[in-house]
């Protein structure tokens, strides 16, 4: 609205500026004229030529001002100005005209995979560098074409559309900005990871509808993201479906802790030489619309959403009420192992938030272990590695979950304050292969050279177990000691 009123105001400016000068020039060069030479037509006419001419170039002069503000007002209407691109406006008005011409192409939804973690972490100023770097990637990539639309749909999404490519050029300009994007970014003395998702619809062939091939892009490109990330995925009619189910959960998860659906399970903690309980592992389970939902189906969406913030808060808080009532009806000292997410840890007042939490449930933090996966480690190492060390030195115990599944380092693992390493159950669960076998012995002798704890996770029969203990790992969970219990089953099971 206010380029359009701006854009209606500069013609009458300049009218009245013209009409102000010319009148002042009238009356001078008139005063003058007459003082100087009363009776000469000659320089009346002279007079005459010379306004005219004046007035013409100023009026020119003025036209063309008008115009050069006009054209800095259309270009700002239909340009990003943080990254020069086309914007949303424009993008809609070009895929109205390429709709209209009937061209085949390929819709490319561009979507950065935890923008807000960098932003988050560095500030918006860093934040709008990285953007910057990533349009000029877009921008100057070789499989782009002059008739090819680049566009900044939205913060940190982006669209291309690519006219008249085959399924297979579309794969090379993927790849090529995959890995040019993968790339870390140096600013500010800063290493900046950045990876990006993306999602692909086809023109006619998915659908002819200018919103849905926005919109199915974009559920493309959140299956990319599910996936890891760094990946393309083309949209086919089941991620539809997919979405709509996720949408339907989504809203039931808004309001799961006001209508008391949360609830909490406890996984027994073993020790590989008595096999005694040493600890429980809190898991947060979910009954809605009368169904239990699958955690592995509900947690995504909570942390894409943002609710699993809110979440994570709970349990730690439930966990920690629960304590007490636990440890006197089992008659011994346990410790509580509970899952952090990278959307929770990334939040600048995580570290406060959990804190808190210990404070007002007066329990002793070193009881809590908290479990942290690879990828976080991997990704923002400075800030993780002081992050870690403050909850370290408040007393909380560290763990490794899922150890060896993502981007193990040891050059990282020997700096990190970390009391616990958790096997995942892949390799649990293959440990009767030699390969395999001699993975779980590696890690086990890591974690004993670094002075760690060894905790196996998916522990299910007799063998699994013999083999674990000989290798001197020192804890084991699993379905062959204990599935997921509820605090009565706890409770009732090793009281």
């Amino acid at each position: 609205m206010k380029v359009k009123k701006t854009y209606r105001k500069i013609p009458f400016r300049i009218v009245i500026i013209y009409i102000i000068i010319s009148l002042l020039w009238i009356l001078l060069s008139d005063v003058l004229l007459f003082r100087f030479f009363p009776e000469n037509m000659f320089i009346s006419i002279l007079k005459g030529i010379i306004y005219i001419g004046l007035s013409a170039l100023l009026l020119l002069y003025l036209m063309k001002q008008s115009w050069s503000v006009q054209n800095d007002l259309i270009a700002k209407e239909y340009k990003d100005e943080l990254t020069g691109l086309q914007n949303r406006s424009s993008l809609q008005k070009n895929l109205t005209e390429i709709l209209f011409s009937k061209e085949k192409f390929h819709l490319l939804f561009i979507d950065f995979d935890r923008f807000k973690m960098i932003n988050d972490l560095y500030g918006h100023e860093i934040g709008d560098i990285v953007l910057k770097k990533v349009s000029d990637t877009l921008r100057d990539n070789s499989h782009i074409r002059f008739s090819d639309v680049i566009s900044r749909w939205v913060a940190d999404e982006f669209i291309v559309i690519l006219k008249n490519k085959s399924d297979h050029e579309v794969d090379l300009f993927v790849s090529s900005l995959l890995a040019e994007t993968s790339v870390p970014l140096h600013i500010a003395g800063k290493e900046i990871v950045n990876h990006i998702s993306v999602g692909s619809v086809h023109y006619p062939e998915d659908t002819t509808k200018s919103s849905e091939l926005l919109r199915f892009a974009e559920i493309a490109a959140e299956e990319a993201k599910k996936n890891g990330g760094l990946t393309h995925i083309r949209y086919r009619k089941e991620l539809s479906d997919k979405a709509n189910r996720e949408l339907y959960l989504e809203e039931g998860l808004k309001h799961s802790l006001e209508k008391q659906e949360l609830f909490l399970n406890f996984q027994p903690q073993i020790a590989t030489s008595t096999h005694q309980i040493i600890g429980v592992e809190t898991l947060i389970r979910w009954v809605y619309d009368g169904k239990t939902i699958s955690p592995a189906e509900f947690i995504p969406i909570a942390e894409k959403s943002g609710l699993i913030i809110q979440i994570g808060d709970y349990v730690l808080r439930e966990t920690c009420k629960n304590i007490p009532c636990i440890e006197d009806t089992i008659g011994k000292s346990l410790y509580f192992s509970v899952n952090v997410s990278a959307r929770q840890f990334y939040q600048k007042d995580y570290i406060g938030r959990t804190k808190q939490i210990i404070k007002e449930t007066s329990i002793s933090p070193a009881q809590i272990i908290l479990e942290i996966t690879e990828s976080i480690i991997m990704e923002y190492t400075d800030f993780v590695i002081e992050s870690l060390h403050e909850l370290r030195e408040f007393g909380f115990q560290i763990a490794i979950d899922d150890f060896g599944t993502g981007y193990s380092s040891f050059k990282y693992l020997e700096l990190l304050p970390v009391n616990i390493i958790k096997i995942d159950q892949s390799f649990t669960q293959s440990i009767d292969k030699v390969r395999t076998k001699a993975i779980v012995q590696s890690i086990i002798s890591l974690a004993h050279n670094l002075d760690m704890q060894i905790l196996a996770e998916g522990v299910e029969n007799l063998f699994q177990v013999a083999s674990l203990k000989e290798m001197d790992c020192h804890f084991l969970q699993g379905y062959y000691f204990s599935k997921p219990l509820t605090l009565e089953n706890l409770l009732q099971q090793y009281k």
